[in-house]
């Protein structure tokens, strides 16, 4: 049970990107780097005063590392994409897309056995985000938007990848190592656009800087990666519902985006799928 309140608990501090993204003001790309660096030096010293920090075995898995970090920045940059080139709602939408990838290929990458739980959470999930996505007005599949929603969708794949990439690692005990070196390997990618891209950083944008840092790219991914030791890919992807979720009460309080009728219900649904997978989990 533990272990499915940490992916709750992650998704929770990362549903606040978007109020972040829009207080510090940077390009995504910028924001990627600078989270990035700060978490690379947090991340290996939570985990060195823990105890855990432990470098062996890095040189062999590097193939690894390297498909998680490709497919965090490939999640990262087409979602980014998605939302500048269509509207929120369909980047959302077609961003979590990620759990029904899953559902379809955790059996074949990842040799996980389709649960009778997931036929059942997963319809009502979607349900619930689409009635949310459609709620905001924002729905639209014309011509202009079919850029971002290619990129959307991609999104959605590159994530249902990191998910299933994160649960195989965190299988094999490499789930603190997988945090920090994809950290790492974020950093030096997007090194060359922090030193192109013209930016000025304010006492408050390092500020939340730091907040992200410490939060977003720190405490959030070491519950995740140590929760998906326990919790298999489907109903980790399943419970990434929680992430939009969260978002309308933060939405509403911080940026006055009051939600409608439509938007509750979906909720309502997407909590029931996430309670359903926890109770299946309690009574086994």
């Amino acid at each position: 049970m533990k272990h499915y309140l940490k992916i709750i608990a992650a998704m929770v501090i990362w549903s606040t990107w978007g109020l972040m993204i829009r207080w510090i003001g940077l390009p995504p790309v910028l924001i990627l780097f600078y989270t990035a660096l700060i978490a690379s030096f947090t991340v290996p010293a939570v985990l060195s005063a823990r105890g855990e920090l432990d470098l062996d075995g890095i040189a062999g898995a590097w193939p690894w590392f390297s498909a998680l970090a490709l497919s965090s920045l490939a999640n990262n940059l087409t979602y980014f994409y998605a939302l500048g080139h269509t509207t929120v709602s369909n980047a959302v939408f077609t961003h979590y897309t990620a759990p029904v990838f899953v559902a379809l290929l955790a059996p074949v990458l990842i040799h996980e056995r389709l649960q009778k739980i997931t036929f059942l959470s997963l319809p009502i999930a979607m349900t619930g985000m689409t009635l949310i996505v459609g709620a905001s007005g924002g729905f639209s599949l014309s011509g202009d938007h079919t850029g971002g929603i290619l990129a959307g969708t991609a999104s959605g794949a590159a994530y249902a990848l990191l998910i299933m990439i994160s649960r195989k690692m965190s299988q094999m005990l490499l789930h603190h190592k997988a945090v920090f070196m994809v950290l790492w390997i974020t950093a030096v990618v997007t090194a060359p656009f922090a030193v192109l891209t013209p930016h000025a950083l304010t006492a408050g944008t390092i500020g939340l800087l730091a907040v992200t840092g410490v939060m977003h790219s720190t405490v959030a991914p070491l519950l995740y990666y140590s929760a998906l030791r326990k919790v298999i890919a489907q109903h980790a992807a399943i419970l990434g519902y929680t992430e939009p979720l969260a978002a309308i009460p933060l939405a509403a309080l911080f940026l006055s985006e009051t939600p409608t009728y439509g938007a509750l219900a979906g909720g309502i649904l997407v909590l029931a799928s996430g309670f359903l997978i926890v109770r299946s989990v309690a009574r086994d």
